[in-house]
């Protein structure tokens, strides 16, 4: 890891540290150096923004995160957003929010009405409110994540810069990230996940190989081979994309490390990349996180994988795990299940759901109730079992089935949502084909979600339990073959 990093209080100060290093190497054959980026937080218009809330809507692109790290090297406090939002769903998030500025591609610069630009950088621009509105903001407040990625849900994480340092600090740790680290991206900046890669590599003083390609796209593993990346990040999704890639079979010299996170992926999966990893000397960390908690939470030693595929290990350095039962009593010993509280320097000040929600301060002191239903074994590494909540992870990215079905009554539809991570279930009481494909066209436009990954069903009835709760384990066997 980087020295003195006691002396950082900010991720901005790593800027200063490595100003002779290359900070992003991009596909298109241009770089982008630490000074230059230091240079860029300069800039009159990115100091007006210190302390004023920032929509920052970018993608892994030089323009985008240039912008971003100004915004954070200046203490703006970016809200981030994924660039496929859609244009009515960004509007009401202005209106929930009345950001003073937005950093966003020169093409949606529009969607900010009747702002002025500021500055344009690499096909993006930094725009004021027409409307120069002022309202308190914590201190301490230093960005806005959402755990539901690009779903236009006015929900998002309110974090500190103690809780980036400190995550990206720690994840730097365990992975041993050094400057010599080259990552090459794979998930949006808007995703925690993908962000905490960025924050972690930073720290250390790494280059980024920075693209907006995919896995199917040939030219992301020409690329990868160029830049000589040492790593990349993925979601269960992804891994999914690899075995049928035959990821197994590439040549791929420079890469020495993948890691694993977003959701639960089946052990079978993992203990197969696992095993493909050993015989190619490529570490494999299996990780688990929430967007509440930073990024991270815990990792999985790699020499552990293929023996407890499934797990996700300990906590990450200067964190905490226990298990609770429905007393709120604490479990000791293994093979009892409770549910995963953990503690730790990362967990975020709480929720905002509207700029009055910013003034807030820390609602969690360090502590964080997952939701989730964990057993620990007699090594000490905790397995995921179940869940509190009603929430899926699609792709990486964790829906609230109670925020669809708000949405889907909001626009007339009566629905129960249920499903498994990376596959979305809607059942319709007396539900017809034709209102199947209008739910399924508004689920897939609104949450970002692919058509394939939602499946809409007709029900005759809501099935109920004697005091009025939905019994969810009984709509599958209700249900006929899928309308749409």
């Amino acid at each position: 890891m980087i020295s003195s990093i006691q002396n950082i209080s900010r991720l901005r100060d790593s800027l200063s540290l490595h100003a002779d290093r290359i900070l992003f190497h991009c596909d298109d054959g241009t770089n982008l150096s630490y000074s230059s980026q230091n240079h860029l937080n300069e800039n009159s218009a990115f100091r007006d923004t210190r302390r004023r809330l920032v929509f920052c809507m970018c993608d892994n692109e030089p323009g985008g995160l240039s912008g971003y790290l100004s915004l954070l090297s200046v203490d703006a406090v970016p809200l981030m957003l994924g660039t496929n939002l859609a244009p009515a769903l960004f509007q009401n998030l202005v209106s929930a929010y009345r950001p003073a500025f937005a950093w966003l591609p020169e093409k949606r610069v529009s969607e900010f009405v009747d702002g002025r630009v500021l500055l344009s950088h690499l096909g993006y621009s930094l725009v004021a409110s027409a409307e120069d509105e002022t309202y308190p903001m914590d201190e301490s407040l230093a960005l806005l994540l959402s755990t539901s990625g690009s779903t236009g849900t006015p929900k998002f994480v309110r974090l500190s810069h103690d809780n980036m340092l400190s995550n990206a600090a720690a994840i730097g740790r365990y992975l041993d990230i050094t400057a010599d680290e080259r990552p090459i991206t794979t998930l949006p900046p808007s995703y925690s996940f993908g962000l905490s890669i960025l924050h972690s590599h930073i720290l250390a003083g790494s280059t980024i190989a920075l693209t907006n390609r995919t896995f199917f796209d040939r030219g992301f593993w020409d690329f990868l081979k160029s830049a000589g990346a040492t790593s990349f990040g993925g979601v269960p999704y992804h891994f999914e994309m690899l075995k049928k890639l035959r990821f197994h079979l590439m040549d791929l010299p420079s890469l020495k490390t993948l890691t694993q996170a977003g959701a639960r992926m089946e052990p079978e999966l993992t203990r197969e990349f696992a095993e493909h990893c050993e015989r190619k000397g490529i570490r494999y960390f299996s990780m688990y996180g929430q967007t509440e908690a930073t990024a991270r939470m815990s990792y999985l030693l790699p020499e552990k994988t293929q023996a407890k595929a499934g797990s996700i290990g300990q906590p990450i350095p200067g964190g905490e795990f226990w298990l609770e039962n429905e007393d709120g009593e604490i479990i000791e010993g293994p093979g009892v299940a409770g549910e995963l509280v953990y503690r730790g320097r990362n967990v975020s000040m709480g929720y905002a759901e509207g700029y009055q929600d910013l003034a807030l301060g820390d609602q969690r002191d360090g502590v964080l109730r997952t939701g989730d239903v964990a057993c620990r074994d007699s090594d000490g590494d905790y397995y995921i079992v179940g869940r509190l909540k009603r929430f899926l992870k699609m792709f990486g990215h964790r829906i609230n089935l109670q925020d669809v079905e708000a949405q889907l009554l909001a626009a007339g539809h009566t629905v129960i949502c249920a499903g498994q991570d990376d596959m979305l279930e809607v059942y319709i009481p007396q539900g017809s084909g034709e209102a199947g494909k209008l739910i399924k066209s508004k689920v897939a436009s609104d949450f970002g979600i692919n058509p394939k990954a939602v499946s809409v069903y007709a029900i005759a009835e809501v099935p109920r339990s004697d005091a009025g709760k939905i019994l969810y384990s009984q709509l599958k066997l209700l249900a006929g073959n899928a309308l749409i």
